[in-house]
Parts: structure tokens; C-alpha cells; sequence
């Protein structure tokens, strides 16, 4: 019986061992390398057959894609195996009688339905001895048996998924080829690609020949693989609905009916899906479907131009009746029709800007459509200026909202009413964002309750800044019953997007009280909700909450965590074009800086800024919390005289009003100052202001923000000779960081002033039980089970309170010992002496 096959490894191969040593180590009847043309299924067809077992036989069957009748299957299968009779019956007879080890490979199984090959290969299959195994590469899953011989153990299916590239291969790829490309650049091969063989390897080839014509080679490259391996052997009716959907990044069966003809639509996209023609499901929607995107640009440019603006405007058509505003106003603009998207982009309400990337949408259809349709009527004023201002444009939101006035006066009273109150809520949120705090209260104030009901996302806009002004201005009671009634009316409206306002309102507050652990709960139950509401897909509003988290984490000191957080929340915030992604910079120069990376904090400032001058985004909306976070690290560096003359060319207003988001910045700010002046050797001065600002603090309940002010009050009564008053000024800012699980402000301060807190530590006559003796009586019982080894469930059943408590004691524990993990709680009991 032959043993010898024609497959042969390509040169520049890439060995795969985490697919061929799960083939080979395999205990089943059949394998299946089920997946579309070009995911290397006969390569890795011919690894495993190099490691053929010995005393096996081989039997190979290139079967090139065609469809045969069972007949000719059955002569062709009994040649390769070397016997003379090839009736089916004489088949079967000697694959069930087989007693010696014996590989069958189907290579490139038919591509198309043969309900009667499909029915005899099962025969075989499931009639053969069990020394017969069955390897079959196909681009089409055949109808055998499958869940049946899964059941059993019988099968070993790898699809496309398993069958493409990873990043580590594709990397090692590039680096086998010798073009030095980076990791980035390899994963961003890879999901280019999505891991599909074929195409990486042409984009290669493409690369070696040089920049300039790397991407007309590939592109032609693609097309020749594209009809050689798959559209010249197609139907033409198939070839014109793939080329159809390739014009469409997402579709489903209702579409495809709409666009293919009824009934006939569906057949279609189900033959298309049958013979593996790179059709996939979007994520886990097995409903919503694409063409692999590395294919698909290059299939609808198959059709005419004319031809594929009508495919647009009857998708369009679809949409509008599906009341999906987004894709229609999307392929209204595909298809040419300026005045069909602007009547569209009517119907935007103004919390759906938060959903997704449709902002960033928005912000690109407005460069696409003419200046005199998006001023055409009010409520495109309306859109576009709310948009604008969300975007932080705010000449461009002002030029705009000033232009309302050409729609005045209006048909009637309570239009001409819904308009002004429309005015003053846009005029109140630009005062709010040029740090114009009186005239925006007075706008905002009136705005509230003159704004019709279907204005009710505008006027949650002016709610959330009505709250962010109570922030501000240390009105944190007032903040709290804002938000409550907010919060009700987003609920009532069923917005996710406006409840996660509200929600990180509430988190702010916490903070500011100091409550980080209520805080970090909250934003883990927001993130939860968005990610049910809105699934996968990227949102302004998730990428926010992830960094607000990161900010928590990062001040308890839990480092690791933060980054990892900051990191995906710039990724989720670049994602859908958000410029919150500055917030994650400055957090990341931050933790740069607590790690003594300086360099690297500088460089990430600079990248903050460089990303809001390209978009646009005006200065007053950044400068301060840019200012903060450059003078912070000079004064680390010991460059006071840099700080103190940085934070003086900021406006007047910089020290009296905050921006939203970072509502005790002003305050910061005048720290800073006073941090500065301290170190510029300027004592009196900024001496008074620190316990007038500490009064102060303490009085509105901002207590991270008192402490942090204890930490320079302390340096400045020390470098006013008045030590004993240091030494309890500064022992209670570190009681009170501890208390908050602040360890990031007691190491800011540590860094910058060493020599005192080693002063503090002599001062305490080498006392370590300070933080100790913060631990409440329950804190002290939970803590000695811990180091008795008890785990969290049997704490609880011991002290007869719940798990989710003994957890929030042991969090509470590490914060105010000052540690972060449980051995490390437990290393310090035993210092302290608590052990027992």
C-alpha cells in the first residue's frame, strides 16, 4: 500500500507546533481543517505527515476542490490505496477489515454541496476500523456526522479561528523575513489581517518591495490569489451578492433580503456561509455578520461606482425603516445624498452622542456635508453646537450657538420660548467651560426649567454642570440631592449614557469625601451596566469610568492595577475618538513620575498636549490640569522657580474655577502655589493661606484634599522653626492618608521631602504602631484571624458578619497598615505586634 504523498513544506515556512502536536497527539477517527481558502490547512497537513508514526500507512488524496460523484470518489480512493475492485462495497469491506495503522487524507475537500459524496464519505467513516484515521482539509464543513462523532471523541475540528496567525507567529514571520518590524507593528499585521495566512504573507511580499509600491503589489498580488482560489470557479450570481455584501462592514439576513431580493437573499447568504466564502459573525453575534475585511474593499470594487451608490441608498432606505439612524445616515452620505443625512442628523438626540463612536461619527460627517446644510435649520444648529461643545470646540460651539439668532423670531410663543431656553443652555455650558462661573450659573439656572420635555437630554447636560458647580464651590451636600434627582429623570428616560453622568458625579463626591472604597464599587457596578447596555463596542462613557478607577486605584497605592486600567481606558477612549484620553496620559505621568521615571512622565505630559492641539480642543479646557501636572513634577526635580512662574501666567480664573471633571482643581492649584513659594523660600505668606486653606477644607469635607494641604503646612511651619506644631500637623496628615488609604499622596511627599518624613519617624521616638492604632476593633479582629491563617469565609462565620464585609474590612486593613497584599498584612501584624 503506498506511502508516499506530493505535499511539501513552502520555503520560509513557519512550523506551528501548537497546531500539529494537537493533530498528532489526537485520539480520534477523524480530524477536519475546516476554513476558508488560505489558511494554510495543506501546509499544516504536510507538518503532521513529516511526523507520520512508524508503521503507519498513508494514503493521500488531493482532491483539488471538486465535486465528485460517489462513484469516481470510490475508484480514485481505492487507487491510493493500492487496490485493484473500486465498487463502494469492496471499499467499505477493506477499510472495516483493516488491522494495520493507516492515515486517509482528503486534502481540499469539495467546495460545493455533494449531498451524495457527503453521505458515502460518512459511510466510510463510521463503518472503517478504528485503525483508520480520516484527515480532511476542506474550505466547506461537510454534512457528516459531526456532532455525533464529537460526542464520542471521535472528532478533532480545527476552524479558521484556530487555523490563523497570532501575533507571536506573525512577529516571528516578519522576523524570519528579515524586516525588523516591531511587536506593534506585528500585531497590527495581525488584526489588519485577522490572522489570515494567505493575506499576511502576500502584505509581506508587498513590503520587501520598498514603500512606495508595497501597497499597489499587495493589491495586486490579492487580486490574482482572490480570483485564481476563489472567483473564477463561482457562480456568477454568487460572485454578485459577494461582491453586494463587501460593501457593507456589518449585515444580516434581514439586509441581505432587502438588498438580494426576497427570499432569494437569504438562500444566497446561506450557500455563500456553507462553502466558507469569508463571511464571519461580528464578535458573538451570530446574527450580525461581515467579509473578512482584508478582502472585502477589493470585492466591492468589483462593481461600478454608479451601481454601488445605488446598493448604499437602498441600504439607507432599510435603515430608516428599521429606525436606525446611525448606518442610515452613514450610507446616505456613501450614497451621495447630502440632504437626505442632514435630515437624518435631525433625529440625533443628544445623549445618543455619548454611545459609541457617535460623536466621532458625527464630527466626520460634519466635514463631509456643506456648511449651508448643517446651518439649515435649528435643530442642526442645536446638534452640531452640542457637539461641537462636547467636543471641547467651544469658538466653533459659540459661532454656531450665536447663530441661533438668525431663526428668531420664531411661528410662535412656545417655540420662540424652547429656542431662547435652548440658547441659554448652550450659552450656560460655554460660560461653565470658559471658567465664567457667575454667568453660567445665571444661564444654567434659567435654562433648567424653560427647556421643553423632549429638550430632556440638554437639560440633563445643565443639571450635570449644575452639580459640577456645587463641586466646585464645596456645596457637597447640594451635590448630592442634584444628583439623586438627576439620576431619577435619566432613569426615566432610560438613558445609560445620561445615568453614567450622573453616576460619576456621584463618584467625584465620594472622592472628594475621601470615600474611595463606596467610589471603586460604584464605578465597578456603572462599568458592568454599560457593558450589558451596550456590549463590546466602544463608549466615551466606559473608557471614562475605567479611568476614574484608575485615578482611585492610583491614589491607595495599588500601582500595577492603576496602569492596567489608565491602559484600557486610553484604549477605549482612542477608540471612539474621546479626548478623555488626556486624563489618561496625565494619570500615567503620574505613576511615571511615583516610580521616579521622570523622563517618561515629561514625555507623557507632552503627549497630552500635543493630542489636544490636534484636535482642537480649546486651552481653557486643559491648560490648568496641564499646568498641575508640569509643576508637580518640577517641584519633584527641585525646579520650584519653573513651577511658581508656570502656575502665575495661568488666568485669574484658573485659582477660582475648576474644569469639569476635576472640581477641586483651583484649590490644587493655590497648593501648588503655596508648594512652590514654600520651596522659593517664602515662608509667611503662603504660610497663611495653607491653614486658612486647611480650615477651609475641612470645613466643605474634603479631606484628601486637607490632607494633602497638612502634608505642606507641615513643611512650612517647619521651615517657620515652629517644630513641635509640624510634628502634629504632619503626624495628622499621615494619620488621615491612612485613614483614606491615600498611600500615593504619603508617598508623593515622602519623595519630595524625605528628610522629613524621616524627622516624623525620629520625631516619633521610632514609634511604628501609628498605623495601628487607626484599626477599629472589628479591623483588630479580622486581622488577627488573618494571620492565624483563616480564610475570608471563615472569618465571617467566626465573627457572624458577611463575606463582602470581611472583605471590605481586610481592603481597610491593607490601606491603613499600609500594604497590599494579605502577607504583607501579615508581616506587618507581627512587626506591630498584633499577632496574637
Amino acid at each position: 500500500m503506498p506511502s508516499k504523498h506530493p505535499l511539501r513544506l513552502p520555503p520560509g515556512h513557519l512550523p506551528r507546533p501548537r497546531l500539529h502536536e494537537a493533530l498528532l497527539q489526537g485520539d480520534c477517527r477523524l480530524r477536519l481543517l475546516c476554513s476558508p481558502a488560505g489558511y494554510g490547512k495543506s501546509v499544516l497537513l504536510a507538518e503532521c505527515l513529516q511526523q507520520i508514526p512508524e508503521g503507519t500507512r498513508v494514503a493521500y488524496l488531493d482532491l483539488r476542490g471538486e465535486t465528485l460523484s460517489p462513484n469516481d470518489f470510490t475508484r480514485r480512493l481505492t487507487e491510493s490505496l493500492g487496490c485493484e475492485t473500486s465498487d463502494f462495497a469492496t471499499l467499505r469491506q477493506l477499510l472495516a477489515r483493516e488491522q494495520q495503522p493507516l492515515w486517509l487524507v482528503l486534502d481540499d475537500y469539495s467546495r460545493f454541496p455533494a449531498v451524495e459524496l457527503d453521505r458515502l464519505l460518512n459511510e466510510l467513516i463510521q463503518s472503517a476500523s478504528r485503525q483508520v484515521q480520516w484527515w480532511i482539509s476542506s474550505r466547506r464543513r461537510p454534512q457528516l456526522q459531526l456532532a455525533r462523532m464529537l460526542l464520542d471523541g471521535d472528532l478533532f475540528e480545527l476552524g479558521s479561528n484556530e487555523l490563523a496567525f497570532t501575533a507571536a507567529e506573525t512577529a516571528q514571520l516578519l522576523q524570519h523575513a528579515d524586516q525588523g518590524a516591531s511587536w506593534s507593528a506585528a500585531q497590527d499585521l495581525q488584526q489588519e489581517m485577522r490572522g489570515w495566512c494567505a493575506g499576511t504573507l502576500l502584505r509581506m511580499l508587498g513590503l520587501k518591495a520598498g514603500t512606495q509600491q508595497a501597497a499597489e503589489l499587495y493589491r495586486s498580488l490579492l487580486q490574482d490569489y482572490l480570483r485564481h482560489e476563489l472567483l473564477d470557479a463561482l457562480p456568477p450570481e454568487w460572485q454578485q451578492a459577494l461582491f453586494t455584501l463587501a460593501h457593507f462592514p456589518r449585515f444580516d439576513l434581514e439586509l441581505c433580503e432587502h438588498l438580494l431580493g426576497t427570499g432569494e437573499g437569504g438562500h444566497l447568504l446561506s450557500q455563500l456561509r456553507e462553502c466558507g466564502l469569508f463571511i464571519e459573525a461580528l464578535g458573538d453575534d451570530e446574527h450580525a455578520l461581515c467579509i473578512l475585511p482584508a478582502i472585502a474593499p477589493l470585492l466591492a470594487a468589483q462593481l461600478p461606482s454608479g451601481m454601488s451608490r445605488t446598493l448604499y441608498r437602498r441600504a439607507c432606505q432599510w435603515y430608516m425603516s428599521q429606525d436606525q439612524i446611525r448606518p442610515a445616515l452613514e450610507y446616505a452620505l456613501k450614497a451621495e445624498q447630502p440632504e437626505v443625512a442632514a435630515s437624518l442628523m435631525q433625529h440625533y438626540t443628544r445623549d445618543r452622542l455619548l454611545q459609541g463612536r457617535s460623536l466621532a461619527l458625527l464630527m466626520q460627517w460634519r466635514s463631509e456635508l456643506p456648511e449651508t446644510l448643517l446651518e439649515s435649520t435649528p435643530r442642526l444648529v442645536l446638534l452640531n453646537a452640542w457637539a461641537l461643545l462636547l467636543c471641547g470646540r467651544l469658538d466653533e460651539s459659540q459661532r454656531l450657538t450665536d447663530n441661533l439668532a438668525r431663526f428668531l423670531p420664531q411661528p410662535d410663543a412656545r417655540r420662540q420660548r424652547g429656542l431662547l431656553a435652548q440658547w441659554k443652555a448652550l450659552a450656560g455650558n460655554l460660560a461653565f467651560h470658559r471658567g465664567q462661573s457667575g454667568q453660567a450659573r445665571q444661564l444654567l439656572d434659567e435654562a433648567v426649567p424653560e427647556l421643553p420635555k423632549h429638550a430632556w437630554a440638554q437639560r440633563l447636560f445643565c443639571c450635570a454642570l449644575q452639580l459640577e458647580l456645587a463641586l466646585i464651590e464645596g456645596r457637597l451636600d447640594d451635590a448630592q440631592a442634584l444628583n439623586r434627582v438627576a439620576i431619577k429623570e435619566a432613569r426615566e428616560h432610560a438613558s445609560p449614557a445620561m445615568e453614567a453622568v450622573f453616576a460619576l458625579g456621584h463618584v467625584k463626591l465620594l472622592e472628594l469625601r475621601g470615600e474611595l472604597l463606596r467610589a471603586e464599587t460604584l464605578l465597578k457596578r456603572v462599568y458592568s451596566e454599560l457593558s450589558v447596555a451596550w456590549g463590546a463596542e466602544a463608549s466615551p462613557m466606559r473608557g471614562r469610568v475605567q479611568l476614574r478607577r484608575a485615578a482611585l486605584l492610583l491614589q491607595q497605592g495599588r500601582y500595577e492595577a492603576a496602569e492596567e486600567a489608565y491602559l484600557a481606558g486610553l484604549q477605549e477612549s482612542q477608540a471612539c475618538s474621546d479626548a478623555a484620553a488626556f486624563w489618561a496620559f496625565l494619570g500615567l505621568a503620574e505613576l511615571d513620575a511615583l516610580q521616579e521615571d521622570l523622563p517618561r512622565a515629561f514625555t507623557r505630559i507632552a503627549d497630552a498636549e500635543r493630542m489636544m492641539q490636534y484636535r482642537h480642543i480649546s486651552v481653557p479646557m486643559y491648560q490648568g490640569l496641564l499646568v498641575r501636572a508640569k509643576a508637580r513634577l518640577w517641584l519633584h526635580q527641585g525646579r520650584s522657580s519653573h513651577a511658581e512662574k508656570a502656575l502665575l501666567a495661568l488666568p485669574p480664573e484658573a485659582f477660582e474655577m475648576s474644569p469639569y471633571g476635576a472640581p477641586d482643581l483651583h484649590l490644587r492649584l493655590r497648593l501648588l502655589l503655596a508648594q512652590a513659594r514654600l520651596a522659593n523660600g517664602v515662608v509667611s505668606e503662603p504660610l497663611a493661606q495653607l491653614e486658612t486653606m486647611l480650615e477651609q477644607a475641612m470645613a466643605e469635607g474634603r479631606r484628601p484634599l486637607a490632607c494633602e494641604i497638612g502634608f505642606s503646612l507641615a513643611e512650612g511651619l517647619y521651615a517657620d522653626n515652629r517644630q513641635a506644631r509640624a510634628r502634629q500637623a504632619l503626624l495628622e496628615a499621615l494619620a488621615l492618608a491612612r485613614q483614606m488609604g491615600l498611600a500615593s499622596v504619603e508617598r508623593a511627599f515622602a519623595l519630595r521631602n524625605p528628610a522629613m518624613m524621616r524627622w516624623a519617624g525620629e520625631s516619633a521616638g521610632g514609634d511604628n504602631s501609628a498605623p495601628a492604632s487607626l484599626l477599629s476593633r472589628r479591623e483588630l479582629e479580622v486581622l488577627r484571624l488573618i494571620v492565624r491563617g483563616h480564610s475570608n469565609q471563615q472569618i465571617a462565620e467566626s465573627l457572624f458578619i458577611s463575606l463582602h464585609t470581611v472583605k471590605t474590612h481586610a481592603q481597610r486593613i491593607n490601606f491603613k497598615l499600609g500594604v497590599e497584599r494579605r502577607t504583607q498584612a501579615i508581616a506587618r501584624a507581627k512587626e506591630l505586634g498584633l499577632a496574637n
